[in-house]
């Protein structure tokens, strides 16, 4: 009996495998996994040293406390200029101010709405900053996305991680060792005649 049979190799992979990354760039301080390491989805696995990311969360709460005292500023002086040119406008009446008067704290009282048009979006800008340096800081935190066991590991402690144009990854984790695929390539003169080979081989 002659049998055509067709022979590939290939390297055996984990049918889902998740890539790792980092959505930040800074210097790996703490590594917590190795390679075969069992995981769990959640569990921290790496640390970037967070001091400049605790700095620029400082500031961002010290600017939205700031935007905070300029919103109050503002509004106080909408308060104030809005009492001025009622006053005025009741005194010109009886010819007690000039129309110059009013005009001039009318012009007041709308650079003062206009200011505080200003020191709300000025607001709403360092709440937004606020948002985003808590967020680069959790970021900091590198966590297994689902459970699995680590198959690769491409960072050291004290290694600078760049992340500026795409994400780097660090670790490779496959989901679920028990299912496994073959990736291998096959010529395509000979796929063509494949077929599954009958039960009385």
């Amino acid at each position: 009996e002659i049998l055509d049979s067709i022979t590939a190799t290939g390297n055996i992979n984990a049918v889902t495998t998740v890539s790792v990354g980092s959505q930040i760039s800074g210097t790996i301080q703490q590594i917590f996994v190795d390679y075969n390491s069992r995981v769990k989805k959640g569990q921290v696995i790496a640390q970037i040293d967070p001091r400049l990311l605790e700095s620029a969360l400082v500031q961002a709460r010290a600017n939205l406390e700031n935007a905070k005292a300029n919103l109050e500023k503002a509004q106080v002086g909408v308060i104030d200029t809005e009492r001025t040119y009622r006053r005025n406008a009741e005194l010109v009446k009886d010819g007690f101010v000039a129309q110059s008067d009013v005009d001039s704290s009318q012009a007041a009282w709308e650079q003062a709405a206009a200011q505080r048009k200003s020191a709300e979006s000025a607001l709403k800008q360092a709440e937004g900053a606020l948002q985003v340096a808590q967020t680069n800081l959790e970021y900091s935190t590198i966590r297994s996305p689902v459970d699995g066991i680590v198959i690769s590991r491409n960072v050291d402690v004290g290694q600078t991680v760049a992340a500026s144009f795409q994400t780097p990854t660090l670790f490779s984790i496959a989901q679920d060792l028990t299912k496994m695929q073959i990736d291998t390539n096959v010529d395509e003169s000979d796929i063509g005649r494949a077929a599954p080979r009958s039960e009385e081989h």
